[in-house]
């Protein structure tokens, strides 16, 4: 995106009043240090089976079958593809599994909306909306969005991932180039300054009228969001990483101007050729994710990630191309830096990966008192987890207390069983 698609989407807030970027008239005065909220969507319907609930004995499931056998790493089994013995093996102590999730449905944009929101209805927050409207109201940049489900609850609105020319022109409104200004910096400081007591007289009057006052207040919000912008400069790259979008968020969490970042990386859909395509999609997303760790470990705010990978829904057995197609079960995963709650599974499907009903408290298969994990029910764990529950009825998730899965408690796992 360059800079002037940037600005017209919406980016334009940062410099003029714009309340779907600095959402409230009181812009939060400050940078961010909290926890930042990483969501990647798997686009187009991952493979459980060559992800993380691999199958090694049906030829009818995996080409692998009977021939490789799935990679172990530590509690997490993962299929003989791509890169995922490198990836789990490297980071299986950070990670939780989570299998047999029931998507409810078979379509692109449904499952799309379930995974991102909790719920197949619309109106939903996005998860990262939700987070955004807790710890990021005020900030210039408080949702990054590079992908994935974007639609807006109106709580917060997503801002469109820049690229690096339009952050630098967005952090330095006044460079002309690297070596000259638009104006004298002087000049423009003392214009600055004049605009602002401007203002200030402006929202100290006693017969300003409700919407001017309004105005005001959005405005000084803006020079808020557009001081806290001039931070980012100090950590701006020449060039960005093989991974752009996820350099960018990023360096913008580092400057404290963002608090959560959502990502997408493609080629799921495999309906053909399924084994060769996967060969690339694969290693782009493990490869994506270990960047993420590995720079934000560079950068020094590792500890404060969460990384949750997601897609629409999982996929069926081979079918006569070679292909799969698409099936309501299947996986998430879920990692932190150091969490307690890594190197487990939670939840499992069947052979032929059936949904199973699964016990709330210890993971185990519970044909008859188990529940049926759905999106809605990862979502209300991490709303709890994350602390963004909401008591806007508009957004309950409708997920009864006898329904809330221990995902988080270390004991409570499943692992692979045998069915």
């Amino acid at each position: 995106m360059n800079r002037r698609d940037f600005l017209k989407s919406g980016a334009a807030g940062l410099t003029i009043p714009w309340w779907g970027v600095i959402p409230e008239a009181h812009a939060q005065v400050g940078l961010y240090g909290g926890r930042v909220l990483i969501n990647i969507h798997a686009d187009g319907g991952i493979d459980q089976s060559s992800w993380t609930d691999p199958r090694e004995t049906d030829r009818t499931l995996n080409n692998y079958a009977g021939v490789t056998p799935a990679n172990v790493s530590g509690n997490i089994r993962s299929a003989p593809m791509g890169n995922n013995k490198a990836f789990f093996d490297r980071y299986f102590m950070q990670t939780l599994v989570i299998n047999g999730v029931n998507s409810e449905t078979n379509s692109h944009e449904d499952g799309a909306r379930a995974h991102a929101t909790g719920r197949l209805e619309m109106g939903y927050p996005n998860m990262s909306e939700l987070f955004a409207s807790v710890y990021g109201k005020g900030l210039p940049m408080p949702w990054l969005n590079a992908g994935g489900f974007r639609t807006s609850a109106g709580l917060v609105a997503a801002t469109p991932m820049p690229s690096v020319d339009a952050l630098r022109a967005l952090v330095t409104p006044n460079a002309q180039s690297a070596n000259a200004d638009f104006m004298k910096q002087a000049d423009l400081d003392k214009t600055l300054a004049a605009r602002a007591e401007r203002m200030k007289a402006l929202q100290a009057r006693s017969d300003t009228l409700p919407r001017m006052r309004t105005v005001s207040q959005e405005f000084a919000a803006s020079s808020d969001s557009r001081a806290l912008m001039q931070r980012v400069a100090q950590f701006l790259p020449t060039t960005l990483d093989a991974f752009p979008a996820a350099h960018v968020g990023l360096v913008a969490a580092q400057a404290g101007i963002t608090s959560t970042i959502q990502l997408s990386s493609g080629g799921f859909d495999t309906h053909s050729d399924h084994d060769n395509r996967m060969a690339t999609a694969l290693p782009r997303l493990t490869d994506l994710v270990d960047y993420i760790w590995q720079k934000s470990a560079a950068l020094g705010i590792s500890n404060r990630i969460l990384v949750r990978i997601y897609s629409e829904f999982g996929r069926t057995p081979l079918n006569s191309g070679n292909g799969k197609d698409h099936w309501s079960v299947g996986s998430q995963v879920i990692m932190e830096a150091a969490p307690a709650w890594g190197n487990r599974v939670f939840g499992a499907s069947g052979p032929r990966h059936q949904a199973l009903r699964i016990n709330t408290a210890t993971g185990a298969v519970d044909p008859t008192n188990g529940v049926l994990i759905r999106p809605r029910h990862i979502h209300a764990a991490l709303r709890s987890y994350l602390g963004i529950n909401t008591t806007d009825p508009r957004f309950d998730l409708k997920v009864p207390a006898n329904e809330m899965f221990a995902f988080f408690d270390p004991n409570a796992r499943t692992g692979y069983p045998t069915l």
